[in-house]
């Protein structure tokens, strides 16, 4: 169920253009950034720096395999290049791996104080069957929700530590979780979360499965740091070649996938460069705002400067809505054009009778990592 319209690019251009030093952010990690949309957000991101002419100090984190470290670095040092002010750090790691993501985490955190920005995009689709890491999750899910809750909770400390912007107290930063949003599904089993009963698994359920798990435990961390803004963001159909990873070896249904849905994404897709557009709108509209410590949402009166502490304020611009229909305090569902999702019979069957269960096996599966 929608609660509202859709923003234009337009509108999302114009918010952009009125970022500067109070609403950009001056730290921030991207885990997944090394391709698709990820990397077009991040550079997007310097770009809008540039364009904007914000002289501020900026660190952003790159988190990817080693494998793309070679390519990676190449991108950044064209991005070094536009922008000396911002600060690229690589870093390398296997972020399906649980005991890696800690490790990553503990390296930020020996460099930083606060975080501004911990924008999540990694995943792929499995078209080509299951596949399990080496701690025994599915890939799938590793990457688009364990380690996805790891890295939320890891950071969550620097993320309340944010002060950027704001005349006292903290503001708390901003969490972007690029997979799902809208796509929860009731029927998720929650004595099988990971499919692994025979004749359980199919790529559609465990992405199913994946979405609806991260929904529910963003969800709640959301309503525990309400001074941290949550967003779970479906990017909408986006040609990031994702249609050429995930098949294994099944190189003859990967070719016949190809011949069928190419075409398909190349008349209806969104470009990679909108879809950066659209990220940088998420990060740092003052829509998605958090609540302050008194429970006022962040916006109005509280503005300082041109811009204020709860993000970039535009005229038709409204207030989001979280999924308990309130103005911050809560996990924000947005669609690939800006709309709050709601999704409410789904969600209120889903916190009655499995909410529990969905956030207890995130748990234990995150608790030797903690």
């Amino acid at each position: 169920m929608a609660a509202e319209s859709n923003l234009t690019l337009q509108q999302v251009r114009e918010s952009n253009a009125r970022i500067d030093a109070s609403t950009y952010p001056r730290t921030a990690v991207f885990v997944g950034g090394t391709a698709g949309i990820g990397q077009a957000a991040i550079a997007e991101l310097v770009h809008v720096s540039a364009r904007n002419n914000i002289k501020i100090p900026s660190r952003i984190y790159i988190i990817g395999r080693e494998q793309s470290a070679e390519r990676t670095k190449k991108a950044l040092d064209i991005l070094r290049a536009e922008n000396p002010n911002a600060e690229l750090v690589w870093m390398a790691g296997d972020v399906s791996l649980l005991a890696d993501v800690k490790r990553l985490c503990e390296e930020i955190k020996d460099r930083e104080t606060s975080l501004d920005l911990l924008f999540l995009s990694t995943g792929y689709s499995p078209f080509g069957g299951r596949e399990e890491t080496t701690e025994g999750l599915v890939v799938t899910q590793a990457l688009g929700h364990y380690s996805r809750m790891l890295f939320i909770h890891r950071l969550l400390p620097l993320l309340q530590a944010n002060r950027q912007g704001c005349r006292e107290g903290p503001k708390g930063g901003k969490v972007v979780s690029l997979l799902g949003a809208g796509r929860e599904f009731a029927s998720i089993s929650t004595t099988d979360i990971q499919l692994r009963n025979p004749g359980a698994w199919s790529g559609y359920r465990i992405q199913g499965h994946t979405g609806t798990q991260h929904t529910i435990c963003l969800e709640r961390m959301a309503e525990a740091n309400p001074s941290v803004s949550f967003i779970h963001a479906g990017p909408g159909l986006v040609n990031t070649g994702n249609l050429n990873r995930g098949w294994g070896n099944h190189w003859i249904l990967q070719g016949l996938a190809n011949v069928a849905l190419a075409p398909f994404f190349a008349f209806l897709a969104m470009n990679l460069g909108e879809a950066g557009e659209r990220m940088v709108f998420l990060m740092t509209s003052g829509r998605f705002a958090p609540i302050t410590s008194t429970g006022a949402s962040v916006q109005g009166e509280d503005l300082d400067g041109p811009s204020g502490m709860g993000g970039v304020e535009l005229e038709g611009v409204k207030k989001g809505i979280t999924t308990r229909r309130k103005e911050g305090g809560g996990l924000y569902l947005v669609g690939w054009k800006g709309r709050c999702w709601l999704n409410e019979h789904v969600l209120t069957q889903l916190r009655d009778e499995k909410g529990d269960a969905i956030w207890k096996e995130t748990m234990e599966v995150l608790g030797p990592h903690l």
